[in-house]
């Protein structure tokens, strides 16, 4: 064999001429397998094809037997190979299995390995015969997939989906210790806004560092990972409640310090964040990132730059209940219809007539006495609940417009009602063959709900549309719309974030921003609505800028009883 194109030791074959063997080798040669005979009785492997360039390791000289081929797999995986045999052996199970070894130069190649074993009358394992095949490129493409599908792909950090699998497994191992952590929600102000005016390019270098200044703040043991476009969320490993505050300002004030340069210019940029402490508060990760959002929303509705905690929500504190027993408090209003609308008129801003009115969710308790939703609603989407309010809602919306065929009206949908088949199946049924009553209707869905899966959202969008229903995008500006987005969901009008709203004329960063909103809306042909519209300067303000209805307190606050045949509201 002397004469063979490869350096090989070939076992002796008497039941193969030299042809036939020589193109056995030459195949394998081709295909970049190894083939290998191992006497298990000696401890005697002899190879078969170019093992240098397939595993780096000149078998002839290094793995003559099988110790010193053992000695090159990688330890982790020689438990996993060892097991392998031993169920051949034993169970007579196909022997193929995956694992690293050692070459020359110290670096780990994959390999697979497939082989079977000739035993003894007696059972006895003789020989061991099979092919290896180097297989390190599968394994990298496999693992450029595993990191793909488990991190977002600009900052290099965890995705959703595995920052909750890592909060779960964090939340199993503080009530295993009876130790404390925290779980911060991070959210980029305005961050859309500088897309739409400087482009997405400097959006994504702003988000880049500021990623980068959040995992400069963060602890051993802490973990990081970006959500969302414009919201990142960090799992703090020791969190002490005295700490939470303290902690929360290091990274918005790490984001806020100093500016960011940027190709467009240099950009001030601030954070808003929203954090709760588990697991004292928090049976599962769902609980926990539910209560920090919670908290965010709070805190943006305070303005920019703002931290809340979750047990430092007003809400919470105003109710001091249990969350299980608001729960099966809000079931039981449920079943014996204490459940009402409470209409707030929405104002056209040039007429000041009533354009129509948004039917929010009241419920009474057993005294009849209304309870506000803030004491709660903040529980209920904490719990899944709101599909149920949500098919209450629509219920008594539909019936209002069927006694009311002189008045509009919108109500909002949650995020899980959007995907909820039955509530449109029911929505469906009750406006089939009554377009009159279905042009009167519009239904809110809230920006962030619809940026999340947009394709799921622009087909319910759809759905609705060909019902004859209207659509509006509330709290317009707390996500990260952009003119793309608005296209492809297509509805029929925004309303403007009220935090944004509230103390626009001390605020000219406020009045910049809703300026840019009401210009991007307007540029697509989209109906405008500003929220919490509290004094006459706000609307006179508001009316000059361009925005189509207002809504607040100035213009009238939501009553179970309206005076429907008032029909204009002093706008300025």
């Amino acid at each position: 064999m002397s004469d063979l194109p490869i350096s090989v030791d070939t076992p002796a074959r008497h039941d193969a001429t030299q042809s036939d063997w020589a193109g056995l080798v030459g195949a394998l040669t081709a295909s970049g397998d190894l083939l290998f005979e191992w006497d298990l009785v000696a401890d005697a492997i002899v190879w078969t094809g170019n093992a240098a360039k397939v595993i780096g390791i000149e078998a002839a000289m290094s793995m003559r037997s099988g110790d010193a081929f053992l000695r090159h797999v990688h330890p982790e995986d020689l438990p996993h190979r060892m097991v392998a045999l031993n169920r051949h052996i034993r169970n007579n199970d196909p022997l193929d299995c995956e694992y690293r070894i050692r070459g020359m130069d110290g670096t780990f190649r994959w390999i697979r390995e497939r082989a079977v074993a000739r035993v003894s009358p007696t059972g006895q394992p003789l020989i061991l015969s099979g092919i290896i095949r180097n297989i390190s490129r599968r394994k990298q493409s496999e693992a450029q997939v595993a990191y793909l599908d488990s991190h977002d792909k600009l900052t290099g950090q965890y995705n959703r989906a595995r920052l909750h699998e890592a909060l779960e497994l964090m939340l199993d191992t503080k009530r295993r210790t009876d130790l404390q952590g925290g779980f911060l929600l991070i959210v980029i102000d305005r961050l859309n806004v500088l897309a739409e005016v400087f482009g997405e390019d400097t959006a994504d270098h702003i988000v880049l560092t500021v990623a980068h200044r959040i995992e400069r703040c963060m602890k051993s043991g802490d973990i990081v990972g970006r959500i969302g476009a414009d919201r990142f969320a960090v799992i703090l490993h020791d969190c002490p409640d005295n700490r939470v505050a303290a902690i929360a300002d290091s990274f918005l004030d790490a984001i806020r310090q100093l500016p960011i340069s940027t190709e467009s210019g240099t950009m001030h940029v601030t954070a808003s964040a929203g954090a709760t402490v588990f697991p004292a508060t928090a049976r599962s990760a769902g609980d926990v990132f539910a209560q920090a959002d919670n908290a965010l929303r709070c805190a943006r509705r305070l303005g920019c730059d703002c931290y809340l905690e979750y047990r430092d929500i007003p809400a919470h504190n105003l109710t001091g209940r249990p969350d299980v027993l608001i729960a099966e408090q809000v079931k039981l209003a449920l079943r014996e219809n204490r459940f009402v609308l409470a209409y707030q008129p929405v104002v056209d801003a040039t007429t000041g007539k009533i354009a129509f009115y948004e039917g929010l969710a009241r419920m009474r308790d057993e005294n009849g006495d209304l309870v506000p939703a803030g004491s709660f609603v903040p529980v209920i989407e904490q719990m899944g609940l709101m599909r149920l309010i949500d098919r209450r809602v629509l219920d008594l919306g539909l019936q209002t417009l069927e006694t009311r065929p002189d008045v509009r009206l919108s109500i909002n949908v949650s995020g899980l009602t959007a995907v909820d088949p039955i509530w449109l199946s029911s929505l469906s049924s009750r406006l089939e063959n009554r377009r009159d009553v279905a042009e009167r209707l519009t239904l809110e869905i809230t920006e962030t709900v619809a940026l999340d899966d947009i394709d799921e959202s622009s087909r319910f969008v759809g759905i609705l549309g060909n019902l004859g229903c209207h659509v509006a995008l509330d709290d317009f500006g707390a996500g990260f719309t952009s003119f793309r987005h608005l296209r492809t969901l297509n509805v029929d009008m925004v309303k403007i974030d009220g935090s944004f709203v509230r103390n626009l004329c001390d605020h000219p960063d406020n009045l910049l921003f809703v300026r840019t909103l009401i210009q991007l809306a307007r540029g697509i042909g989209l109906r405008t609505v500003a929220e919490w519209v509290e004094t006459e300067e706000e609307a006179a303000v508001l009316k000059r800028e361009g925005v189509d209805c207002l809504q607040g307190w100035f213009c009238g606050k939501p009553t179970i009883a309206p005076d429907w045949q008032q029909t204009v509201f002093p706008v300025g």
